[in-house]
């Protein structure tokens, strides 16, 4: 069955699957377009819902055609799915629509602008390089359940009466409180999973304290981890207000970017040890090998410049700093060839010899 008959098969029998009090309910397949995801959703909706599900009929359809589950068991997975309400999670619709209390839910996510056209063409953005600011509201935030939230589209812009500028000031003010930014060497990054693993296997502190110390020192391993506390689209933290100066402080100086994932982002000193070809050809095999394309960032290297305060792609600040030196070596060319033209001229004199 191609997936066209799978989810129209799916749409037609889904309510014999479900309780009486879905017999009114209404049952569309709607075209989903979310940041790095497009998919087509099952949305079964009773009368006077406001929050419902949308079932992801292509991780159903690909279960399907591997012959993991038959037709019938996912008519009853899409089922089961349709009735979930996540747990401890209340929605208020006016919580999102009333922009006086939505302003302190915002905060920003970043992703990659071309993966991403057709989403960014109904959203307020920023553009930064190949990346793209997308402003979001915090529907619910616990330990427990995790986090719910919304993206800000260009119809509830316009219902809030705001400007673009004015939703970017907010949700930068309100971002760093809601999902605080974190800068951590890789070492501690490191330490901090092994440590969780550690205590989750059960194993004594001596054993835990030995296994440390075998871990190698943050002056060994120069990468710095760039997040959110929550480790979730912590990537976009770097583009909090001076986050970026504060990262160059702290590391000393300039430094390359390197897009790790919507979560984080890799930090790594321009030192002159390793070359932006390098760093890229490593992004680009770990994006291809390790990384989800959900949550895939870019495959380009970036660099801050702290004295300029400039961010840009690595191969851009180069070719500026290329340009840099050629316009600063033509007044130093022209002056020794000033200093030259009036310095006394010598001559030779020819001797001979009868």
């Amino acid at each position: 069955m191609d997936f066209k008959s799978f989810t129209e098969s799916i749409q037609d029998m889904i309510k014999e699957f479900l309780p009486g009090d879905y017999k009114n309910a209404s049952v569309e397949l709607v075209e989903q377009t979310k940041l790095n995801e497009q998919y087509t959703g099952l949305v079964v909706r009773k009368e006077g819902q406001v929050v419902v599900p949308t079932i992801n009929m292509n991780a159903l359809y690909e279960a399907y055609e591997a012959d993991h589950i038959s037709l019938a068991e996912a008519v009853v997975k899409a089922a089961s799915m349709a009735q979930m309400q996540p747990d401890g999670i209340e929605i208020n619709p006016g919580n999102i629509m009333n922009y006086d209390i939505a302003k302190h839910n915002l905060f920003i996510r970043v992703s990659n602008a071309e993966m991403n056209q057709e989403t960014l063409q109904n959203v307020p953005h920023q553009i930064h390089e190949d990346l793209a600011i997308t402003y979001h509201i915090a529907v619910s935030m616990d330990e427990e359940n995790g986090m719910a939230s919304t993206l800000v589209n260009n119809n509830m812009l316009k219902s809030y009466g705001i400007t673009q500028e004015q939703l970017h000031e907010d949700a930068m003010k309100n971002a760093p409180i809601l999902m605080p930014a974190t800068v951590c060497s890789m070492a501690e990054v490191m330490k901090k999973m092994m440590m969780s693993d550690m205590l989750a296997a059960g194993m004594d502190e001596e054993t835990m304290e030995a296994m440390l110390a075998d871990l190698p020192a943050s002056e060994d391993m120069p990468m710095t981890v760039v997040s959110n506390e929550r480790g979730l689209n912590g990537a976009a933290s770097l583009f909090y207000p001076d986050q970026m100066d504060k990262v160059a402080e702290k590391i000393g100086g300039d430094y390359y970017i390197l897009p790790s994932s919507i979560h984080e982002q890799l930090v790594v000193p321009d030192d002159g040890n390793m070359s932006s070809v390098d760093l890229g050809n490593m992004v680009r095999e770990v994006n291809a090998t390790q990384v989800s394309p959900a949550e895939r960032l870019s495959d380009e290297v970036y660099h801050y410049d702290s004295k300029d305060k400039v961010f840009e792609k690595a191969a851009t600040f180069e070719a500026r700093q290329k340009t840099k030196q050629q316009e600063m070596a033509g007044p130093k060319k022209e002056a020794a060839m000033e200093n030259a033209a009036k310095a006394p001229k010598k001559h030779k004199s020819n001797d001979m010899s009868l």
